[in-house]
């Protein structure tokens, strides 16, 4: 009996537990599931226009030409209303409109306009997947691609990657060419022409060569034969040990509202501040240098009271005891609209001897900033312009000293560039921080994250997925008020 007790004692203590735990545990909630919370009005407005896109331009697009034209109506002939630039995302209507000069046909593009499919549009059900496609700049970016400094004089960019073969082939013509250039300019151009006798010819899979102190746009880095390769926005490779890249300048203004409001004041020079003293023999009142403070920093913003007069001297008054002398400060103040401006438009107003610019909306600004204007000689004008076409990047020249001593180069992708009068436009300038001084050819230049703000609240507004849009078509621009003071 005892022998059995043993055996069942260990089980029967077991079982007794198990129940006393299972009586312990609590009993589990049932699970409620949470209601889904509905769309704000904001989400539900996205919804309703990511519907309605869906319904009117069904396919999407992706732009392979380097850069496309939108006409007004499906016709070669009809006036250009925007353009496409390589690498974009576009959606677009199922229609086709064939025409003489386009088999392939014109589709409606989501914004307001046609295009030919057969100049360079990847067209399908989905989204095209290419090594191409191009990722927009973030909302908050500054520049819409990374840019870099050209360092070596004739700098080959090619069509495509190069195989190892091919870039020794390419250095040794180099080479060659800046021999010839060192002894005699007019022989070496007759060289890259191809027009020597013996001479080997550059090779067909380079575009061109790039001079020092150019500037490229890239979308990405590539690998080949072991190399590293920018791609550029155009499509074409750049070895990236002869390139620098030059970073945004982080300055950027300030948008305005019930805390932040005008006047605002900028440092637009380092320097220590003043303090007023009365001499004690005859009591006349100086400025003498504050000795014990720290040197007001350029580009600060600063506590600015107003301006006064001192003998025939103007300070900028900080505060009870601080002074600044007049050409170290920007101050950007309001002014009356025109009456040319309707009381809901955007409209921007740029002061030429105060380097400052006041994006307003009717009567209300809205956003102020510093800017660079053109240096004596190549002065921006004055008056009231409208802006007539804006460009994600475009091309410019003759854009001031930092860019080349001798302003022979370019830079093909200026960024957020909006043309007001003729050649002279509003855009980013990632190659100097000059901001608050005269420093450019003309154009009013602005730090990039101001350029890039700028360019989202003017008109023409840019359809999403387009590079440049122009008034032409009837879109209303935003007025620009350029005034000597």
């Amino acid at each position: 009996m005892d022998w059995v007790l043993r055996r069942l004692l260990p089980a029967l203590l077991c079982g007794l537990c198990l129940a006393s735990c299972k009586a312990a545990t609590p009993a589990k909630k049932p699970v409620v599931a949470e209601k889904p919370k509905s769309p704000s009005a904001q989400e539900q407005a996205a919804l309703e226009k990511q519907k309605q896109l869906d319904t009117e331009f069904p396919l999407h697009g992706l732009v392979t030409g380097l850069q496309l034209k939108v006409h007004k109506a499906p016709d070669p002939e009809s006036i250009i209303v925007g353009w496409l630039r390589i690498g974009s995302r576009i959606r677009l209507a199922s229609e086709v409109h064939k025409t003489a000069t386009c088999a392939t046909g014109f589709y409606a593009i989501a914004g307001g306009g046609y295009a030919c499919a057969g100049e360079g549009i990847e067209i399908a059900a989905t989204p095209p997947d290419s090594q191409v496609a191009v990722v927009p700049p973030a909302r908050d970016a500054g520049l819409p691609y990374k840019y870099y400094y050209v360092k070596d004089d004739s700098t080959p960019e090619y069509h495509r990657l190069p195989s190892r073969d091919e870039q020794r082939a390419v250095e040794a013509f180099v080479a060659r060419y800046l021999e010839l250039k060192a002894k005699d300019e007019k022989k070496a151009q007759r060289f890259m022409a191809g027009e020597l006798a013996g001479e080997p010819r550059k090779p067909e899979y380079v575009r061109r060569l790039l001079a020092r102190g150019f500037f490229v746009a890239g979308t990405g880095v590539e690998i080949r034969a072991s190399r590293r390769f920018v791609r550029t926005v155009r499509g074409s490779y750049v070895k990236q040990i002869q390139l620098e890249e030059r970073k945004e300048n982080p300055f950027h203004g300030v948008v305005l509202d019930e805390e932040h409001k005008l006047p605002l004041a900028w440092a637009v020079r380092t320097g220590q501040s003043f303090v007023p003293r009365v001499r004690a023999e005859d009591g006349v009142l100086r400025m003498l240098t504050d000795e014990g403070s720290k040197n007001i920093e350029r580009l600060s913003l600063l506590p600015w009271v107003k301006r006064e007069h001192v003998g025939d001297q103007i300070f900028h008054k900080l505060d009870d005891a601080h002074y600044l002398k007049a050409w170290y400060v920007a101050v950007a103040e309001a002014i009356e609209r025109p009456k040319e401006i309707r009381a809901n438009e955007p409209w921007v107003h740029v002061n030429l001897e105060q380097q400052t610019l006041v994006a307003y909306r009717g009567d209300t600004p809205v956003y102020a900033t510093l800017v660079s204007s053109g240096v004596s000689g190549h002065n921006t004008p004055v008056g009231l312009f409208e802006i007539r076409t804006k460009y994600v990047s475009a091309t410019m020249s003759d854009l001031g000293p930092e860019v080349s001593e001798d302003l022979r180069y370019s830079i093909e992708d200026v960024p957020w560039t909006q043309y007001f009068s003729g050649s002279v436009a509003l855009h980013g300038a990632f190659w100097h921080g000059g901001f608050g001084l005269q420093h450019s050819h003309g154009c009013v230049n602005l730090a990039p994250l101001d350029a890039r703000w700028l360019f989202d609240h003017t008109w023409p507004e840019l359809p999403e997925g387009w590079h440049g849009v122009t008034t032409d078509g009837g879109r209303k621009g935003t007025k620009v008020w350029i005034t000597e003071k």
